[in-house]
This record gives C-alpha cells, sequence and structure tokens, in this order.
C-alpha cells in the first residue's frame, strides 16, 4: 500500500485547513448583525465545512488504523515518518492551490464561499512559498 503516509498527509492538511476556516467563519459571523442576509450564508458555509470535517476525521482514522496495522506487521508500506515530517509535494500543494482559486473565482464577491476560498488560497500560497524555499535549501 504505497504513498500511506502521503495520504494521511493529505487528509490532515485538508483537515486542519477546514477547521481553520471554521474558526474564522464563525468569528466572522459572530459580527454580523440579525436580518444581514450574510449571517445565514456564513452559517450555510460553516455547515458545509463542518460536514466535510466530520467526513475527514472518519477517513483519517481509517488510514490511521491501516498504517498502525502496516507498522505493527513491519510492512515496507509503512510510513517511515511523522504526518508532520511528510512533505507533500510542490505539485500536489500547486494543483490544490489551482483548484481553490478556481472556486474563488467562481464564487460570488463577499459571499461566506468567497471568504473560505481566499483563505484556502492564501494557506496553500504560504504552504507553497515554504515547500519552494525548503527545496531550494536541499531539504526535500
Amino acid at each position: 500500500m504505497p504513498g500511506t503516509g502521503d495520504a494521511l498527509r493529505r487528509t490532515s492538511d485538508q483537515l486542519l485547513r477546514d477547521l481553520e476556516t471554521l474558526v474564522l467563519l464563525e468569528e466572522e459571523k459572530r459580527g454580523v448583525e440579525a436580518g444581514d442576509p450574510r449571517l445565514v450564508d456564513l452559517a450555510e458555509q460553516i455547515e458545509v465545512i463542518a460536514q466535510r470535517v466530520l467526513i475527514s476525521s472518519s477517513s483519517q482514522r481509517q488510514q490511521t488504523e491501516v498504517i498502525n496495522d502496516l507498522a505493527e506487521a513491519g510492512s515496507p508500506a509503512a510510513p517511515d515518518a511523522s504526518i508532520d515530517e511528510t512533505p507533500r509535494s510542490m505539485e500536489a500543494i500547486l494543483a490544490a492551490w489551482r483548484e481553490a482559486e478556481r472556486k474563488l473565482e467562481g464564487a460570488e464577491p463577499g459571499s461566506a464561499e468567497a471568504l473560505e476560498a481566499e483563505l484556502v488560497v492564501e494557506r496553500l500560497r504560504e504552504e507553497y512559498r515554504h515547500a519552494h524555499d525548503e527545496a531550494s535549501r536541499g531539504r526535500h
């Protein structure tokens, strides 16, 4: 089962992005006055992301069970590093960044969906910059 560490890293990264976005959207929602249509828009987007978090957390649990079984069996398919030590490829980061940019372009300006996309784009831009810096230093 090659790539188990990579798959777990992708799932973990997405889960962290979604959790960070939930916090930011919830903080935004708390400042919106009752009767403002943005209040419902933000609440709906929060619900969508919360559902993704539930699915991702279940997937992550299943992945970790497989990884632990592989490690206990001494399988070469078991990751040899922690999630944090398993870098994502620059290509994977760039692909996710492009997808987030497409979502941003398709979102209604000022909507909760646009706000989420902006947050994800910024995080991926930073992740790509960090990966590029690491690659330039010859670390990955």
